[in-house]
């Protein structure tokens, strides 16, 4: 590419002279006009190419960050789709974790609400158990104290009657005498029998005053339930 002429050789260049050539003077002075208006134009190209450079360099700079925008947009957008899928991977695992634990729960309360039905069961056939057992032994003593009593009743009435029955005395045999020994006999010889006694004891009372003095037990009769709705279970 052919070099653009300078100012200083547009000023230096020499002409050949003629007969019926120009003005030197006057080819100069447009030469120098040339020449100034080619040194502007010169220093206005520079300053065109340098700052088209440093708009190139502006642009470079552009597509440096818009390359690092984009490269920063991709990241972030990785960045977010590994974020999200983490976070809902987490988020499942968390709820499969929760419904384990509380499935897990839920079988421990009802296993524990088994193990108490069955301790209640056992605890209410024991109690009933051990109310008949309890009724009947309690049953079986206030047979044995009614029988007692009653047992205690006969004799106080068999000694009751017994001291209100007099003493008999025993009769005297007597032989048949003979005629001349019963002429004989004086009225002093004669054998002496005592009038019976026929008062009572002191402290004998009639049947009736005895009966009601004797104190009297009475029969206890004791109801034992077994609670409410026991016996139906």
């Amino acid at each position: 590419m052919k070099d653009f002429i300078s100012s200083s050789e547009i000023r230096g260049k020499d002409f050949n002279k003629t007969l019926s050539g120009y003005s030197k003077q006057e080819v100069d002075l447009f030469l120098q006009a040339i020449a100034d208006q080619f040194e502007q134009l010169n220093d206005i190209i520079k300053r065109q190419e340098k700052e088209i450079k440093d708009k190139n360099d502006l642009i470079a700079g552009i597509e440096d960050q818009k390359d690092l925008i984009k490269r920063t947009l991709l990241l972030a957008e990785k960045l977010k789709d590994d974020t999200l899928k983490s976070a809902d991977k987490e988020a499942k695992n968390i709820i499969k974790d929760a419904e384990l634990s509380a499935k897990e729960r839920v079988k421990k309360a009802k296993d524990y609400l088994s193990i108490l039905e069955h301790d209640y069961v056992n605890l209410k056939d024991k109690k009933k158990s051990f109310l008949l057992n309890f009724k009947s032994q309690i049953k079986t003593m206030l047979d044995m104290i009614e029988a007692e009593f009653e047992k205690d009743k006969e004799d106080a009435k068999t000694k009751t009657q017994t001291l209100a029955t007099p003493d008999i005395p025993e009769p005297i045999t007597t032989f048949r005498e003979s005629p001349i020994e019963k002429q004989e006999s004086t009225p002093s010889e004669q054998k002496y029998e005592p009038e019976k006694d026929k008062r009572k004891p002191d402290n004998e009372l009639p049947m009736d005053e005895q009966e009601e003095k004797t104190p009297k037990k009475p029969k206890s009769r004791i109801n034992f339930s077994l609670g409410p709705n026991e016996e139906d279970h």
